[in-house]
């Protein structure tokens, strides 16, 4: 199963509060673990690797604090994470320079490669405004004046797009799904 852990969800929760600030605007470490009940030595840990990582920009002294280094729909959700993760993998043989005694007789690597490579795909395309704007507007804030859409999550996109994604890594990775599996076969509509 795909776990973040805590200090990622830290991380995410402090760009959910800075993202709902004015863009210029500072917010001190106190200020983000008082309003997200967030432990304040932990944060400003968080913090400080989000700045490493070019996701924050920081000002010291009086007044100081963090503030996104760039508008929130231009971060990816994977970029948030990687600071915090060694590895990011759905199963522990799908994670770079890991394996198990299995790997030679295991006849559920190759599938799980492909669900590995559909997961990260998918969470490729995640960015964080998909985690502070609501589902509604950000369809909404599609117009003329902006034709590029701010991502979206998957699920909104038909199954059977999901499906053929899914199709289309079997392919990639030689792993057969069966027809049942397949993109806009009859048992996926019932």
């Amino acid at each position: 199963m795909f776990k973040v852990s805590r200090k990622s969800e830290y991380a995410l929760i402090a760009l959910q509060h800075m993202s709902r600030q004015p863009r210029e605007s500072l917010v001190s470490v106190a200020e983000v673990s008082a309003a997200e009940n967030i432990p304040q030595d932990v944060l400003a840990k968080v913090l400080q690797t989000l700045k490493r990582a070019g996701i924050l920009l920081a000002s010291k002294g009086v007044g100081g604090g963090y503030r996104l280094a760039r508008p929130i729909e231009d971060i990816h959700f994977l970029d948030v994470l990687r600071p915090f993760e060694d590895q990011l993998g759905v199963v522990h043989c799908q994670v770079s320079g890991h394996s198990c005694e299995r790997t030679p007789a295991c006849g559920l690597r190759a599938p799980m490669a492909v669900l590995n490579a559909f997961v990260m795909r998918q969470f490729e395309g995640l960015t964080m405004d998909m985690f502070v704007t609501p589902k509604n507007m950000v369809a909404s804030q599609r117009t003329a004046a902006n034709p590029r859409p701010l991502s979206r999550s998957r699920r909104d996109l038909a199954p059977a797009l999901i499906a053929g994604d899914l199709a289309a890594d079997c392919q990639l990775t030689g792993v057969g799904l069966g027809t049942e599996h397949a993109a806009g076969s009859e048992t996926d509509a019932r």
